[in-house]
């Protein structure tokens, strides 16, 4: 019997109490990969934490779409939901030892969360061309889904190959939007009706969790150490470069997009280009988070190359970020964006011989200059309305 979930496309509706609660999981996610990266700041953890942070993150994303064209309030979608946030905790449990013991819980909770929900989404959208896509979907996952085995079967450096080269290929069939030879793309989702509001209420707040991740990471790092004026110096800084981030987000960038979703021809195509703009914002988040805790934690210790890529890196990251969603969907970009990376590269080199407190007070001071500047112009350009 067909499950009946399904709004018509396009449909607006608000994000859900149920979706609110399932985003949850993905704050302790966020917490876990942060924990990960920051007990080994190195190349390797850097790229194990990487490839797990691209595959929550794609995890996460896939659901956010699949639930935009579906009604939240029938039984059958409410327990769909609440079965994938179950999987999703299973991820997030094994993310510090996903490397070690815990492979096999990691993989088993992203495979049940990934085929779990396309083979849900082709149930609950059965004769529409979203169904069919998912179909398409699916035949991905599973084809990625060997390579989690394998590399969960494997150890060591094979196992970051394996799963490097999956997480490769589920970002590669979302960018293909999952096209197969003899079938193509079931739906074209540049082109197809979504509820935009709904996706980009998702994605703001994804961002709100990532960010406040951010908070509890550096709150914690200062608690744990013992009280010094140089900790509570970084903790200051650290905190003023997080109001920063939140600010560049939502004084102007956010606004930005949240209208390009709602007068765009394809708002599909707006969705797209903010799926691929978050992911890179939420792998500069965590940078900067860890890069924080450190210190927070070692206030006046050399700075070393690590730490230099992720304080410098990571409000890069979320910078360019920007620049390419607002040039993409809007033509134009602030040239703050780009300007805060030019500095941000200047600074990298200029400070990196000094103290790791030094180098956040330095890279926070981009983020406030921009976010001054985003101020600054968005004044500017109500004063030109008015008159």
């Amino acid at each position: 019997m067909r499950i009946a979930v399904s709004r018509e496309p396009g449909a607006e509706r608000d994000v859900s109490p149920l979706e609110l609660f399932f985003d949850l999981v993905y704050v302790f996610a966020i917490g876990q990969l942060s924990h990960h990266l920051v007990a080994h700041v190195d190349l390797r953890t850097g790229a194990e934490t990487v490839i797990m942070a691209l595959a929550v993150f794609y995890a996460w994303y896939m659901v956010a779409w699949g639930a935009n064209w579906l009604d939240p309030d029938p039984l059958p979608v409410r327990a769909a939901l609440v079965g994938l946030m179950f999987a999703s905790l299973l991820m997030s449990v094994s993310i510090e030892d996903a490397f070690g013991d815990r492979a096999w819980l990691f993989v088993t909770g992203y495979l049940l969360l990934q085929i779990g929900r396309s083979v849900f989404l082709i149930v609950a959208l059965r004769g529409r061309p979203q169904g069919e896509h998912f179909v398409n979907d699916l035949v991905w996952e599973l084809l990625t889904g060997v390579l989690w085995v394998a590399g969960a079967i494997a150890d060591g450096d094979a196992r970051l190959l394996l799963w490097g080269l999956a997480v490769a290929g589920a970002y590669a069939g979302g960018w293909a939007q999952h096209w197969l030879p003899g079938r193509g793309r079931r739906v074209d989702l540049e082109h197809t009706e979504i509820a935009s509001g709904h996706l980009v209420e998702r994605f703001r707040l994804f961002f709100i969790i990532v960010l406040g991740e951010t908070v509890l990471t550096t709150g914690n790092a200062f608690v744990v150490e013992p009280f010094e004026m140089e900790r509570l110096l970084a903790l200051t800084i650290g905190f003023a470069g997080t109001v920063a981030l939140w600010w560049c987000y939502f004084q102007r960038a956010e606004g930005l997009g949240a209208r390009a979703a709602e007068t765009a021809e394809d708002a599909g195509a707006v969705g797209l280009w903010g799926t691929w703009t978050l992911t890179l914002i939420v792998l500069g988040l965590i940078a900067i988070a860890v890069a924080d805790e450190l210190a927070i934690a070692h206030p006046g210790d050399d700075a070393t190359l690590s730490f230099t890529i992720l304080a410098f890196g990571g409000p890069a990251l979320f910078l360019f970020a920007q620049l390419v969603f607002q040039h993409a969907t809007l033509g134009r970009a602030p040239a703050s964006r780009a300007v805060g990376l030019g500095a941000l590269a200047i600074l990298a080199v200029a400070v990196a011989p000094l103290t790791l407190i030094a180098g956040i007070a330095a890279s926070s001071a981009v983020l406030v200059a921009v976010a001054i500047t985003d101020t600054v112009d968005r004044r500017a350009g109500t004063q030109a309305v008015l008159h």
